[in-house]
């Protein structure tokens, strides 16, 4: 690498901010609780079904091809109670890929419907418009990052994905969500 390059990198790793003061160390998703901090768990997928396999493959993938992926339980173990949250990512997927989607809620479980035709640079996973909550991202010079909601979460389940459901962490915005 020549001097010019070594430069324009150092100068890229000065313009970021200082990592979060206590962030744990291991990879993962964590939220401040209190004076600790909350890991998110990958959300349990029960199910998926799949909808218009064969006219996506006779028509090359002109057809839309449609998932149905459905989460287990009703509630997600990790409730929160604000509805703006702040959520702190090491080791852990990429931060311009990250969304959070809104689940629908069932009686035992939660569900998310992506579909092919709905892909795009900024939705790679191919989530419905609606369910899409757009995030503010702040990278650290450690290479960690934090991901907060441009606009209030309303009561409900979520999860956090880094262009797909399927490695989604879930999370859930209580009532009394300020």
């Amino acid at each position: 690498m020549n001097i010019l390059g070594l430069l324009f990198v150092l100068l890229m790793q000065a313009a970021k901010p200082d990592p979060v003061a206590g962030l744990p160390a291991e990879a993962g998703i964590y939220f401040r609780q209190g004076d600790g901090w909350e890991k998110l768990q990958p959300a349990s997928m029960a199910e998926m079904k799949t909808k218009g396999v064969g006219l996506f493959l006779e028509t090359d993938g002109l057809a839309g091809l449609d998932l149905t992926m459905n989460y287990s339980g009703a509630h997600a173990r990790v409730q929160i109670g604000t509805s703006q949250p702040v959520f702190y990512v090491r080791g852990f997927g990429s931060a311009k890929d990250a969304l959070i989607v809104q689940l629908t809620q069932k009686k035992d479980s939660r569900a998310i419907r992506t579909s092919s035709l709905d892909v795009t640079v900024d939705n790679k996973g191919g989530f419905r418009k609606d369910v899409i909550r757009h995030v503010s991202v702040t990278e650290y010079s450690d290479g960690s990052f934090s991901a907060t909601p441009d606009q209030r979460l309303k009561a409900g389940e979520y999860l956090l994905v880094f262009g797909h459901a399927i490695t989604g962490h879930d999370f859930g915005i209580t009532k009394a969500a300020r």
